[in-house]
């Protein structure tokens, strides 16, 4: 991977997984990380996201962008610092595909969240609380599982995952994963 000419503008839902790869030799990109919880309040995405495309450009280095579609104007955004991204929707899709998601989704209406994302859900709901009074139980009520995708990287704190359930109403699965998949779309980037 030639990333030494390039900076990757990265989720910090990412952070271990890519740190897990860089240990193991498969990735060495020069890495800007963002808050994880942005996605909930777009202005503050947008905003710092541009901001970090700004500051790279400066560079001259190539900007790739591990993102999904995150924000309404992620294209329009990455198009104006000519910044490529990843070929996924969002960050679970970046982990096993859509093809996979469909499939698991077939067998239950499935919410699925990374092993990140189940350390993480407090901050981020609490984040949408205070910017908007959103209540996330509605985003719920149509799901039949929660589906954790976990790597084996990053420890699940099993305390958030009894949490998340009863919060939810849902009964939590954990998929097994590996990090084939993510990898295979940094490459193509």
């Amino acid at each position: 991977m030639e990333s030494k000419s390039v900076i990757f503008i990265s989720c910090g839902i990412f952070q271990e997984e890519l740190k897990h790869l860089a240990e193991k030799g498969l990735f060495d990109g020069n890495i800007i990380f963002l808050d994880a919880a942005l996605h909930v309040n777009f202005d503050k995405l947008k905003a710092q996201l541009e901001q970090a495309l700004e500051k790279s450009k400066e560079t001259g280095k190539e900007l790739r962008v591990l993102y999904g579609h995150c924000h309404p104007d992620m294209i329009e955004i990455l198009e104006r610092y000519r910044a490529k991204k990843l070929a996924a929707g969002n960050c679970l899709e970046a982990m096993i595909g859509p093809e996979e998601m469909i499939r698991l989704n077939a067998e239950a209406k499935s919410f699925f969240l990374s092993v990140g994302w189940v350390n993480y859900w407090e901050k981020m709901f609490e984040m949408g609380k205070e910017d908007f009074n959103f209540d996330f139980k509605t985003m719920f009520l149509h799901y039949k599982r929660i589906v954790v995708l976990d790597t084996g990287i990053i420890p699940i704190d099993e305390e958030k995952i009894q949490k998340f359930s009863a919060f939810t109403g849902l009964p939590i699965e954990r998929k097994p994963i590996t990090l084939d998949y993510f990898l295979g779309l940094i490459k193509n980037i």
